[in-house]
């Protein structure tokens, strides 16, 4: 079994004018247990109660295009991956923090993520 892991860091809701509002006007308040499943930690869906992966074989976002090629290269056949909500944005996740409380925020809330799938700040 495979899964993605999707970039916590990087979503922006829009209803908010800025990634800055977002974590302080409403992402620092939640409860992500409770909250819309695309907001919750990732680690949730892919590990287990020891916080041991589930899976065979985790892939990133970012690295979507290298982990295809290794997904097929294990299961011996071609994957088509449709492109509905593409972006050009190739910058760098770290771009998107203006200040360090930023950082601060999404590393408590999603401490548990970065430490697992070795994001850093």
């Amino acid at each position: 079994m495979s899964m993605g892991v999707h970039r916590p860091e990087q979503y922006q809701i829009s209803e908010f004018d800025t990634f800055e509002k977002f974590l302080f006007e409403w992402l620092i308040n939640q409860d992500v247990s409770k909250i819309d499943y695309i907001f919750r930690p990732q680690y949730t869906y892919v590990c287990d109660a020891n916080n041991c992966l589930m899976v065979d074989y985790l892939g990133k976002v970012e690295s979507l295009d290298n982990n295809i090629k290794e997904v097929e290269r294990k299961i011996g056949r071609k994957i088509l991956i449709g492109h509905e909500n593409s972006t050009s944005d190739n910058s760098d996740y770290h771009d998107s923090y203006s200040n360090k409380d930023m950082i601060e925020i999404v590393k408590s809330v999603y401490k548990k993520d970065i430490e697992l799938f070795g994001y850093h700040f």
